[in-house]
């Protein structure tokens, strides 16, 4: 540490500024980067991406320059390290993410409105593998049951270079709001990271994708074919108290179909209350500019909050 103290015990990762570390005897520790002064962690291989874009593979061996680790015969400097992890044989041995949940009530309707979510992340040397699922029900007064909307998403993402990588994701949607009961999409695709930054985080990805639709007034739509242009963006504020802002936005334009545009996004503000556990409010946002129920309008709007715990 720079105040001198020596910590022992096993190195886990670097993500979002935080070094996290198991010390021996001890809970996991959360540690600003700003705080360490080197590191050494030879038995497990690790991978480091560089907000300069460069990539290593190795050990971790300590430096005699403050604030720097050795790797590959290179000083990486500590603050400028954007991702850290060690990898092992077996993809799920590999496992951070979040979840979340929340719940209102309202009492003149009757209605209690049920949100989760979840994002997990699992990497090997070259490639990781990000599920996630995200989930509106709405439990009404006569006890019927409304799943108002789902997102079901599996993206696999292969390192080409420190800043190119394609992408391949399959997808479940539901939005009642929409008249949309189902749809299934599958996609391919190559993005680039635009923005690398100790506090903020940026890519695009586009591609092709494939998508099969059902209403609620039955219709089917058969095999639909859209552009996609995906925009994620990240922020990240470490000093108590630790805030991080995350949206992406993707913009499908749709190939043979008179003119149709979609918007599908997420928003997420997160307030970190005690070491992992957080406060935070989503927004969700879709547009269709030809629904299949066009008097429900184009467009849907959820606002939920929650309470998240990160692993």
């Amino acid at each position: 540490m720079v105040n001198g103290t020596l910590i022992v015990g096993e190195l886990r990762s670097i993500t979002v500024g935080i070094v996290q570390f198991k010390a021996n005897g001890s809970a996991i520790l959360n540690i600003r980067r700003h705080n360490i002064r080197t590191l050494s962690a030879t038995v497990n291989n690790f991978k480091v991406e560089t907000l300069n874009g460069d990539m290593y593979f190795g050990k971790v061996l300590p430096s005699a320059q403050s604030g720097y680790i050795q790797m590959m015969g290179q000083e990486v400097k500590i603050t400028g390290i954007f991702t850290l992890f060690y990898f092992r044989t077996g993809l799920f041995r590999q496992v951070q993410g979040n979840i979340s949940a929340g719940y209102s009530f309202t009492k003149n309707s009757g209605t209690g409105r049920l949100n989760t979510d979840a994002a997990l992340r699992m990497q090997e040397r070259r490639y990781e593998v990000r599920p996630t699922i995200s989930s509106i029900t709405s439990f009404n007064r006569d006890d019927s049951v409304s799943r108002e909307r789902e997102d079901v998403n599996l993206q696999v993402l292969y390192d080409l270079t420190p800043f190119i990588f394609p992408a391949i994701t399959v997808a479940y949607e539901r939005n009642l709001q929409l008249g949309l009961v189902r749809r299934f999409s599958q996609s391919v695709g190559l993005g680039t990271k635009v923005l690398l930054s100790p506090h903020l985080h940026a890519r695009v990805v586009t591609g092709i994708v494939m998508n099969q639709e059902r209403y609620i007034d039955g219709r089917r739509s058969g095999n639909i074919k859209e552009v996609p242009l995906a925009f994620t963006f990240n922020a990240f504020k470490y000093t108590a108290p630790a805030v991080s802002l995350a949206t992406t936005q993707t913009l499908f334009f749709g190939i043979r179909q008179n003119g149709r545009t979609r918007l599908e996004g997420e928003t997420r503000l997160a307030w970190e209350i005690i070491t992992d556990f957080n406060v935070n409010i989503a927004v969700y946002n879709s547009y269709d500019s030809r629904p299949s129920v066009a008097a429900n309008g184009m467009s849907d709007l959820s606002m939920v909050f929650g309470i998240g715990y990160a692993f």
